[in-house]
């Protein structure tokens, strides 16, 4: 299964998250990276997290991206693809 690599910005603030998965975009371990969040905010991301989809980014390969707004923020998702 593919590594991939999670670059999260939120408030200011960028935080990395790595696993293998089958896709990118299935899957949200990244939130865990996001520290200072009530188990009810957290519950809250993963639905957000879930609906939408990843766009590819324009002349990149294997990188994509998603934003979500969250608790009146912007939260952006990088998803790259770093090992096959």
């Amino acid at each position: 299964m593919p590594l991939y690599t999670y670059v999260i910005s939120f408030k200011g603030s960028t935080h990395v998250a790595q696993s293998s998965h089958s896709n990118f975009y299935g899957f949200i371990n990244w939130i865990e990276t996001i520290p200072n969040l009530s188990p009810a905010l957290r519950q809250e991301l993963a639905h957000k997290a879930y609906r939408g989809e990843f766009s590819a980014l324009e002349n990149k390969k294997h990188v994509w991206k998603k934003s979500i707004e969250f608790n009146g923020n912007e939260l952006i998702v990088h998803a790259i693809q770093t090992q096959t």
